[in-house]
């Protein structure tokens, strides 16, 4: 038994329908990529001060942030805030392979201290700060906001410690 000519065809309205499923499936694809890629975890913050203080003339190097023992970050660069009665060089750096508080003598401290951009920051680093005057001062350092990349999650997060208040003394 033969059918008298119907021809089998997949109407324009299947296809329409098919691609806008295949479409819709993949914008919500791209959309929860693109939001897992902009919300890392938070970087580890603390409400402790760190107290310094130095002669005119004489860097102090202040701890603000110590890296996770779990992430390491390719660092984009470190903004640092900082409040005084006069002029001040403040300046963030990395501590690869070391931690600190306070000190003057960083090299007791960290394997190495470099600028922190384009650097990897792993675990067993820190970002410090380095404040140096050449006038007696009193010097608030805000939280440090570390700009990084995590594997394909990217952002600009406060981190570490809420402030350092670090007095220059007079000679």
């Amino acid at each position: 038994m033969t059918t008298a000519g119907v021809p089998l065809e997949v109407s324009a309205r299947r296809r329409v329908v098919r691609w806008a499923v295949i479409g819709a499936l993949v914008l919500a694809l791209a959309v929860v990529v693109a939001w897992y890629a902009a919300h890392p975890p938070a970087l580890a913050t603390s409400a402790d001060t760190h107290r310094a203080s130095t002669p005119v003339g004489t860097p102090v190097y202040v701890g603000m942030y110590a890296a996770a023992s779990d992430r390491t970050l390719s660092v984009d660069g470190v903004k640092v805030h900082a409040t005084a009665n006069t002029d001040v060089e403040v300046a963030p750096l990395l501590c690869k392979g070391g931690s600190l508080v306070v000190t003057s003598d960083p090299g007791a401290f960290c394997r190495e201290l470099v600028a922190p951009a384009g650097e990897r920051l792993q675990p067993g680093d820190s970002v410090v700060v380095e404040v140096r005057a050449d006038v007696p001062a009193v010097v608030v350092l805000d939280r440090v906001r570390i700009g990084y990349q995590d594997g394909i999650r990217a952002a600009t997060q406060p981190a570490g410690v809420e402030n350092a208040i670090v007095t220059v003394l007079g000679r």
